[in-house]
């Protein structure tokens, strides 16, 4: 088990060290990134869901039929899928919401060398800062990332691969509910009765809610290797300019 000195952000690593150091920083302090972000967490699970469940409701069956017919209306389609655009825009506001409480975790990580226990039940919200945070470190990764490539490519590939495969377990049962509307949409379209009982869409509802919500604290991981990526360069970076010097 590392030591507090050993997570420190200022340290050269290499890709090992990268991942293995972000999981170890992520599950130590589980219960206090749990804490500040559970109400932001429930806010993404339902944006989520609900981006989910207007897909399979309004989407799928417009693309089913469309597949069916010679010509098309796109103002009919835009119209009758607005709802679940809205709703997959609010997703990936909900996703920037979530992602704040990471940037949180290693904001303070990196001024104290730990991550403290939020002092209210609420959690922590994103402000000013979370803005001039992420503006700076894509303005840093953007002047010195290309020098860096190799790490930061391998770096997202490990971390998106991990990510992938965990998403895909969490969310196994709701993908299972998915793919019986599909398959009830599809025989729809081919002149079948829908044979859906009327609470299977309460009951998607209800999976990709819980999906969602597992899958945000699956998500909030892969901000941490990124970080130990970042500080790994910034090291690199400074060393480099004393042997200029």
């Amino acid at each position: 088990m590392k030591t507090k000195e050993d997570l420190m952000f200022q340290k050269t690593r290499s890709i090992a060290a990268i991942i293995s150091d972000a999981y170890q920083l992520y599950t130590e302090n589980f219960k206090r990134i749990f804490r500040a972000s559970w109400p932001i967490a429930i806010i993404y699970a339902l944006a989520f869901a609900l981006a989910t469940f207007l897909l399979i409701r309004d989407i799928l069956p417009i693309t089913v039929v469309i597949s069916h017919i010679p010509s098309i209306e796109w103002t009919a389609v835009l119209s009758a899928s607005w709802m679940a655009i809205a709703a997959i825009f609010l997703f990936f506001l909900a996703a920037l919401l979530l992602a704040s409480t990471a940037f949180w975790a290693c904001r303070v990580h990196k001024a104290t060398g730990e991550i403290e226990r939020p002092a209210h039940w609420w959690g922590k919200w994103p402000g000013f800062w979370y803005f001039k945070v992420l503006g700076k470190s894509f303005i840093y990764l953007f002047r010195h990332g290309f020098r860096h490539f190799g790490t930061l490519f391998t770096t997202a590939f490990i971390t998106m691969l991990f990510t992938v495969i965990l998403t895909f377990f969490c969310e196994l049962p709701a993908i299972i509910i998915g793919f019986a509307n599909i398959k009830a949409y599809t025989g729809a379209a081919a002149g079948d009765p829908l044979g859906m009982p009327d609470y299977l869409g309460t009951l998607t509802f209800i999976a990709f809610t819980i999906a969602g919500f597992i899958q945000a604290y699956v998500h909030l991981v892969t901000v941490f290797p990124f970080y130990y990526a970042y500080g790994s360069i910034d090291t690199l970076e400074k060393e480099r300019k004393k042997i200029k010097i």
